[in-house]
């Protein structure tokens, strides 16, 4: 009889085991589902020099220089035209395939205003091997404004939020004379999408 009783408890405790891990399981396996890539997987790579007001690229060892096709090609969602530049190297972050088509996420740093330094987040799409198509995903600098963008990839959608800061206050002859108490924020949203052949089209 006892043995009986023994049997029966150990088999209830088994199950009670079962039941609490099964959730844990559906958790993780959940979590592992969201392939969405974004701005903070790339902070790692990011550091601000707050005497020099610019970012570096850390945490990369390895670099690779531009070619002339490379900075002679394209690039979306660039309205500052600060390209690339043979100055700079730029560093592979992150690559992945999306619609058979192989996605590369380089960083690198180019020339801004008076020759400051400017950091920029850029995807690049190949099809059957060749670049056919990049998009400015982030770019940052601080000159008179702060301006940096928050984006987003989830499958083939892009979304990307350019945030412009206005910190600074002037006087009526142009002259900055100090902060603003708030500062003076503008978010501009743009999206894209990824089609079959690799081109990143606005939507």
């Amino acid at each position: 009889m006892k043995k009986i009783l023994f049997l029966i408890l150990i088999t209830a405790l088994f199950s009670c085991k079962k039941e609490t891990e099964s959730p844990l399981k559906k958790q993780n396996i959940e979590s592992k589902t969201d392939s969405a890539i974004t701005s903070k997987n790339f902070e790692q790579y990011l550091k601000h020099n707050a005497e020099l007001f610019e970012y570096q690229i850390i945490g990369i060892k390895d670099s690779l220089p531009f070619s002339d096709d490379d900075i002679a090609f394209p690039l979306k969602e660039n309205e500052y035209h600060y390209n690339k530049s043979k100055d700079f190297n730029y560093f592979e972050a992150k690559s992945f395939e999306n619609r058979n088509n192989k996605l590369k996420i380089i960083i690198y740093n180019t020339y801004g205003e008076n020759d400051s330094k400017v950091l920029n987040i850029q995807l690049n799409s190949y099809n059957s091997g060749n670049l056919v198509d990049a998009l400015l995903l982030d770019c940052r600098f601080t000159f008179e404004t702060e301006y940096f963008r928050n984006f987003k990839i989830n499958n083939n959608d892009i979304e990307i939020k350019k945030i412009n800061v206005d910190k600074l206050l002037y006087n009526e002859d142009g002259d900055i004379i100090g902060n603003k108490p708030v500062n003076d924020t503008l978010v501009d949203v743009v999206k894209y999408k990824l089609n079959d052949k690799g081109f990143f089209i606005k939507q």
